[in-house]
């Protein structure tokens, strides 16, 4: 009897222990109006809120208690904000809850609420102050968490048909990388994404744009405002690698969050060459404002991609000439602007012979084209499957 009650005590902490876990924040500061997003796997019940005045030695601070959460490994016990009134994020883990703090230069009314499946929003707001409404409103959020532009959410008609947006990268005096043998970025770019939106039209059957369709110039802000513009359900830039030397070769695709390595950054840098105006280094709330519903679908798609592509090529030419790189993840103009999933596909480096040669030919571009399309496929089915 005694071993029984042992064993059922100990199940029922192991449950609670399998509670929810955060896994990202996001801030929102507007004018007087901070909005605080909690993104968690699972749904987070019986929340308390807590406020205090601030003194002369400590800061104003608003509590929130989470029970049954725990801390993801992405989200750091102690965040600085430093803007708008707001100095930092703390977080603590209390055993059977987790607490939330936002430490504030002067005292906010504070409201806390669940939103989507598994999220938590929390408005701060100066006393005597309402809402900022440049800030996303509560409808678009729960959109954003459900990967649903954040634009479409906005209103507008509903469409029949899937709307992708495919970007070629660079173009007109931008030519990007150049290949031992002379070839142009922008010109393997435009011709891949040509043969991939012939492919979407054809046997997906949805709508495609293309950023550009000839050797023009267009800005990296243009190419993400038309995303946006269109409301696409889509955006899939393409480009072709490059590197200091002459024998990196292979294939890679990349979603959005802080670069996954050294390799990944140095891509990023070459790509957003052409955003003057804009650095991730610049944007002190860059990595805050990341969307958050759309990063897991740009994931998944970025996976599906690059095992589809690899598989299809590892077909057709073996696997000693076709290098998997695999996904990764880096701060890409583009895809930071977009706001729906988005990926970046690095169709191979024109700074290696044997890939630069690949990447002329015909055959070649057609395989990579139609595994992009065949993936892009499966990728819509699984949506409407969930």
């Amino acid at each position: 009897m005694r071993l029984s009650l042992i064993l059922l005590l100990f199940a029922l902490l192991s449950g609670f222990a399998r509670g929810a876990t955060l896994e990202k924040i996001r801030v929102f500061n507007g004018d007087g109006h901070t909005r605080i997003l909690l993104i968690a796997d699972e749904a987070i019940g019986g929340l308390e809120t807590r406020s205090s005045q601030g003194t002369a030695i400590a800061p104003a601070r608003a509590t929130l208690i989470l029970p049954g959460t725990t801390l993801g490994p992405e989200v750091g016990e102690n965040i600085p904000i430093k803007e708008r009134g707001i100095i930092r994020l703390t977080l603590s883990d209390l055993g059977q809850a987790l607490q939330f703090n936002v430490e504030m230069q002067a005292a906010r009314m504070l409201r806390a609420r669940a939103i989507g499946k598994s999220a938590i929003l929390v408005d701060l707001t100066e006393p005597g102050r309402g809402l900022d409404s440049n800030l996303p409103s509560e409808e678009r959020l729960d959109a954003w968490l459900r990967g649903v532009s954040l634009v479409r959410a906005a209103g507008g008609p509903p469409r029949d048909r899937k709307l992708v947006v495919v970007d070629p990268g660079h173009g007109g005096r931008d030519h990007g990388a150049i290949g031992t043998q002379g070839t142009r970025e922008s010109d393997i770019a435009l011709e891949l994404a040509r043969r991939t939106a012939a492919g979407l039209k054809e046997r997906l059957g949805v709508d495609v744009i293309l950023t550009r369709d000839s050797d023009v110039f267009v800005s990296l802000r243009d190419r993400a405002a038309l995303a946006n513009t269109e409301n696409a359900d889509l955006f899939l830039s393409i480009h072709a690698n490059a590197a200091l030397n002459n024998y990196h070769h292979g294939i890679e695709t990349f979603s959005l969050a802080n670069a996954s390595d050294a390799a990944a950054a140095r891509v990023a840098r070459r790509e957003n060459a052409m955003a003057k105006e804009w650095s991730e280094e610049g944007d002190p709330l860059l990595g805050r404002l990341i969307a958050a519903g759309t990063d897991r679908l740009s994931r998944d798609l970025a996976h599906e991609v690059q095992a589809t592509v690899i598989r299809r090529l590892h077909g057709t030419y073996g696997s000693d000439d076709i290098a998997d790189l695999g996904t990764k993840t880096a701060m890409f103009y583009v895809l930071v602007s977009t706001r729906m999933p988005a990926i970046l596909f690095e169709s191979s480096f024109l700074s290696h012979p044997g890939d630069e040669r690949r990447l002329r030919a015909p055959h070649f571009q057609q395989a990579q084209a139609d595994a992009i399309v065949e993936a892009v496929g499966t990728w819509f089915s699984r949506q409407k499957e969930e």
